[in-house]
C-alpha cells in the first residue's frame, strides 16, 4: 500500500513535472496530472511486475529504454 500512497514525495515531484509540462504546452491538458501520474506510476510498477514474473530474464533496463518513449508519446500535447 505504501507504493499508492499518493502523499509520498514521489507522486508529488511527478505531479509537479507534469503540472509545469502541461504549463508549458508540452504535456496534454484535457487529462489531470494526477490521472497522468497514476498512469505513468502504474507503466512503471507494470513494467517491473513482468520482469519479476519472466524471472528477470530480459533486460529490465533495454525493455524499458525501448518501450517507455511509445507510452509518454500519449501523454505529448498535439499543440
Amino acid at each position: 500500500k505504501h507504493l499508492l500512497d499518493r502523499h509520498r514525495e514521489y507522486f508529488r515531484l511527478l505531479r509537479k513535472l507534469i503540472t509545469e509540462g502541461q504549463k508549458k504546452g508540452e504535456i496534454r491538458t484535457d487529462m489531470s496530472a494526477g490521472d497522468i501520474s497514476k498512469a505513468y506510476a502504474m507503466w512503471e510498477r507494470a513494467l517491473m511486475y513482468d520482469w519479476c514474473l519472466c524471472s528477470g530474464d530480459y533486460s529490465l533496463t533495454d525493455y524499458t529504454d525501448k518501450m517507455t518513449l511509445d507510452f509518454l508519446n500519449n501523454f505529448r500535447s498535439s499543440k
